[in-house]
């Protein structure tokens, strides 16, 4: 620089790339904290346990409590008359003795049915439970792993808000929904699944430049090292599928070995028996 010292043109320089790092990390989107574990990989409950208890029940969750999981995992969907309960399909027709698709149907409809069990005398007399009653059962005792179907953003985190879980939730969703959660809830990580079309070379942190997010997703099979380790390099932590022929002590070591943070289950009492017997069961 032209009647400067080569010292002063030192610390001009200097001063420009420290401007220059601070307004791209002012414009970097900042990570939301994930829940705490006890498990050092996450163990979570699919459906809250669907391979131990009926599905996204009140009984479920109490399970996957008492077996002390990491997350139960739920799905949110709206009835016609807004109200927001807990069931995975668009109807009532497989896990109730109802019928019909659960937006066509009042809160009182689906209140009004009984939930199918295959799981013993303990277990009878389930309902559809609404978002709020899962979160009260939930609250200061397990994490939640929600998966938003339908419904309302706002209704959803108005919920998350008044059962005062915002610290304990991680939010699934479409690319879409996911960006406005992070519009509304900056502070709530969000977890969409890696679309095939990024599980290559460089688009794990392309999909993340595009959509910023805590974790990402998918079954076991679609993801490799590689791209576990293309995650974690652009900062976000890899939940894996083990639902299905991969839900056994087999498919756990199988997982691991991909160096994922969280395997979600049918099974979290076979999950969390491999980690006892390999002797991973350090208390975070």
């Amino acid at each position: 620089m032209k009647g400067t010292t080569p010292l002063a043109a030192r610390t001009v320089v200097a001063g420009l790339i420290g401007l220059a790092v601070a307004a791209v990390m002012a414009e970097a989107p900042k990570q939301a904290p994930l829940p705490r574990l006890r498990w050092p990989v996450a163990v979570i409950a699919h459906r809250a346990g669907a391979g131990v208890a009926p599905e996204n029940t009140l009984a479920a969750i109490r399970e996957a409590i008492r077996l002390k999981v990491d997350y139960v995992e739920i799905d949110v969907r709206a009835t016609s008359d807004g109200a927001l309960v807990i069931m995975h399909d668009s109807s009532v027709d497989r896990t109730t003795n109802g019928h019909g698709k659960v937006s066509e149907l009042t809160l009182a409809e689906v209140r009004s049915l009984r939930v199918a069990n295959a799981f013993g005398p303990a277990f009878d007399g389930q309902k559809v439970p609404t978002l709020d009653e899962a979160l009260e059962a939930c609250r200061g005792k397990v994490n939640v792993y929600l998966d938003h179907k339908d419904g309302d953003t706002g209704k959803v985190l108005a919920a998350v808000r008044k059962h005062r879980m915002e610290r304990r939730v991680v939010v699934y969703n479409g690319v879409d929904g996911v960006r406005e959660w992070k519009r509304r809830a900056p502070g709530i990580p969000v977890m969409p699944s890696l679309p095939g079309e990024f599980r290559r070379p460089g688009g794990v942190a392309a999909f993340l430049a595009a959509c910023p997010a805590e974790v990402l997703d998918g079954h076991v099979i679609t993801w490799s090292r590689e791209l576990v380790d293309d995650a974690h390099a652009a900062g976000s932590m890899v939940y894996v599928d083990v639902m299905g022929p991969t839900d056994t002590p087999e498919g756990y070591a199988a997982a691991m070995a991909l160096g994922v943070d969280g395997l979600q289950t049918d099974h979290p009492e076979r999950l969390i028996a491999y980690l006892r017997d390999h002797r991973r069961n350090t208390v975070r």
